[in-house]
């Protein structure tokens, strides 16, 4: 009976496929989009204009997303449009602020520019879009272009699902250098397993994603003006003994520097603490930085002694 259900319901999944329509103009709202392309199991497009003001985004208006393009290019993608307008009186400003921030989030380098992703929403293409893209063929055939790379991410991350204990920690390290950077928020729970997957050590990663995970953990410590408590995650790791020398330099930097920003320390353990950074991995070549910033920071703990000193007293009354 259960392989029974699972066929029908994977044939349900290929009709459902199947019949969807396809696309006739532009989705404009990116989640929208993104959940209508995990439904579909459809690949996502997403097209950054600036058809109000950008020369090419308005040639392509014309020439290239027609009819015929929406009728082929929806048989593979979602397609979604990101309109950045100059003209404040054609939408919102909730709008303005929601395109925005989508750019932003992408990476968004230059207009007219495209975003490719699996379903999943793994992405695995990015440009911005040659001037020579000037009719639906051309257009068909740029996109093509990225088809290489979707399969390899594709395959890594099929290789993760497969896989467990070190050789798992392994195939998420190479998806997450595989990854676009500015996505790699999306896989934080993927890199927060990887410390346990290799706790013995075996596949050379814990130390390294150690580091990873106290920088997230830091980053919400920091988002909330706990500086300290920031401080303290570096601190704990590098004194662990599972870091390699240049790791726990980074360690002992960062929890210097995330203290100094706290003011609940005194100068000279700050001092101690980069130090101790220093000493960790003197040949490396953030060891100069370092070097600077002990100088700096005795500098400034010497001017303010000398500053309170010079600061009048109350007489005697």
């Amino acid at each position: 009976m259960t392989k029974r259900l699972a066929a029908l319901a994977a044939l349900l999944a290929l009709l459902a496929g199947g019949c969807a329509k396809a696309q006739t103009g532009w989705i404009t709202d990116v989640d929208e989009a993104s959940s209508l392309a995990d439904r579909t199991k459809k690949d996502l497009a997403i097209f950054f204009t600036g058809s109000d003001w950008d020369d090419q985004s308005k040639d392509m208006t014309a020439s290239v997303f027609t009819e015929e393009f929406f009728k082929t290019t929806s048989k593979d993608f979602v397609l979604c449009n990101v309109d950045i307008l100059r003209d404040d009186s054609a939408i919102t400003a909730e709008v303005n602020e929601t395109r925005q921030k989508a750019a932003a989030d992408y990476g968004v380098k230059a207009l007219p520019y495209v975003v490719l992703a699996t379903a999943e929403g793994d992405l695995y293409g990015s440009s911005t879009i040659p001037k020579e893209i000037r009719t639906v063929e051309a257009m068909a055939d740029f996109l093509s272009s990225f088809m290489d790379a979707r399969e390899k991410l594709v395959g890594l991350k099929r290789k993760i699902e497969k896989s467990k204990g070190a050789e798992r920690a392994k195939n998420i390290d190479t998806f997450i250098e595989a990854a676009d950077p500015s996505q790699r928020e999306r896989y934080v729970d993927l890199i927060r397993e990887v410390p346990d997957l290799d706790a013995d050590g075996s596949a050379g990663l814990r130390g390294k994603y150690q580091l990873q995970v106290a920088y997230l953990d830091a980053i919400e410590h920091y988002k909330k003006g706990e500086h300290a408590k920031a401080g303290e995650r570096f601190k704990t790791i590098a004194e662990g003994g599972t870091l390699n020398p240049a790791q726990t330099q980074e360690a002992w930097y960062m929890c210097a520097y995330m203290y100094a920003m706290s003011r609940s320390v005194p100068t000279d353990q700050i001092v101690a603490w980069l130090e101790m950074a220093l000493n960790a991995d003197p040949e490396n070549q953030g060891a100069a930085q370092i070097k600077k910033a002990i100088v700096q920071v005795k500098a400034k703990a010497e001017a303010d002694k000398k500053a309170d000193a010079e600061k009048p007293t109350d007489g005697p009354k």
